[in-house]
């Protein structure tokens, strides 16, 4: 009997290394076309082993994503709220928590702001500051035992010194809860992006903030959902987070895309002419599911995020954006609502200089960060802030 039992031990071995062996020689293949041609098998997430090689290996693995969702299935089984740096929270959605950020470096980013409002004052240009909402709810935090994340107090404390500063401000968190809308509902299970429904919702409220500011005219179908259809793509997105876990660990988000059924006739700055459908809405993305990747998002809204005329405004209104990705799910209905809209990246906010200013000459200017970017330097690096 214990000859038997030898045997089959020494089976399973066998069997083990052969399988590790094949794997390592399809791997070759990956590797050398990472270090020759400097490309990757795919996957948003890549492991930091702290040794170069060692991670080199880990990024170019033989079908790396399988073994994300083999990992991310057994966690989901043994219930287990972390994986790669990833949390879950108690209600499934995953996040990343913050650490602290001390009130010494908030009060440059504000210092920052306040200069920026200044200055536009003297031009009689409003400025207007946006927070956005963080995965991990203010009202709601659905945290784990044990897990600390300091977003939501990090975000409260800039947007009060913003106040305290005489800084216009909306802060969605407080609107929603205020609205009697679910946090959770806005933002997708698998991404730290909000949702196309929060793009919509935000629009609302900044429209009414512009209208209120300005007292112009704006198109009334464009804040009115009645007249958008919805188009639904069933277990559509794997986000940011949901590279790092993969697709069994906490499902997969499905993806709205909010469609005028109005015309509104827009150009670019390329000179081409369309509508929202055409120019800033794409589709092609969601023709196929693809796991492997988190720009879902990205590719549908990302056109939304240049220069744009609104050739059927109703207002003579110009907008400058000054935001992350978060304003992809906001700026078509900008684009529709105002006479013009441009926006520039917060990691490019060294852009925002007398010049610039004075040559597009808006009447709003919009900070619009998710709270991660919030507390990035890089936000409030404007050009004429010493």
């Amino acid at each position: 009997m214990k000859k038997i039992k030898f045997k089959v031990e020494y089976n399973y071995i066998v069997v083990f290394i052969l399988i590790i062996i094949i794997i390592g020689f399809l791997s070759v293949r990956n590797i050398c076309n990472f270090y020759i041609n400097d490309e990757v098998d795919y996957n948003e997430w890549n492991a930091d082993l702290g040794n170069k090689f060692e991670t080199d290996i880990a990024t170019t693995f033989y079908d790396k994503f399988q073994y994300i969702n083999l990992n991310g299935a057994i966690r989901n089984i043994l219930g287990q709220h972390e994986m790669n740096g990833v949390v879950k929270l108690n209600n499934g959605y995953l996040t990343v928590p913050m650490e602290y950020v001390d009130d010494l470096t908030l009060q440059v980013y504000v210092d920052n702001v306040s200069k920026l409002n200044e200055y536009l004052k003297n031009k009689d240009i409003k400025l207007l500051y946006a927070m956005t909402p963080y995965t991990t709810g203010k009202y709601d935090n659905q945290l784990p035992v044990g897990i600390r994340d300091f977003g939501n107090d990090n975000a409260d404390r800039l947007v009060q010194k913003l106040r305290d500063a005489n800084v216009d401000t909306i802060d969605f968190r407080d609107t929603m809860y205020e609205d009697g809308i679910n946090h959770y509902d806005m933002m997708y299970k698998t991404d730290h992006h909000w949702t196309t429904e929060a793009g919509f919702y935000a629009y609302q409220k900044l429209e009414k903030y512009i209208v209120d500011a300005t007292g112009c005219d704006v198109d009334d179908r464009v804040s009115d959902i009645n007249n958008y259809q919805i188009e639904t793509y069933k277990r559509q997105h794997l986000g940011s987070r949901g590279q790092r876990t993969g697709k069994y660990y906490t499902g997969i988000d499905d993806f709205n895309l909010i469609c005028p059924k109005f015309e509104v006739n827009i150009v670019s700055d390329d000179g081409k002419t369309g509508s929202i459908n055409d120019l800033i809405l794409s589709r092609d993305c969601l023709l196929k599911k693809d796991y492997t990747s988190r720009y879902t998002y990205d590719y549908v809204l990302g056109q939304s995020m240049f220069h744009y005329k609104n050739l059927s405004a109703k207002n003579n209104i110009k907008i400058l954006m000054i935001s992350d990705s978060f304003a992809k799910a906001v700026n078509p209905y900008m684009i529709m609502g105002f006479s013009e809209i441009r926006s520039v990246y917060n990691i490019d906010a060294s852009e925002l200089s007398f010049d610039f200013i004075d040559d597009y000459n808006p009447d709003i200017v919009i900070l619009l960060y998710y709270t991660d970017n919030a507390m990035l330097v890089e936000s409030y690096e404007f050009d004429f802030v010493d």
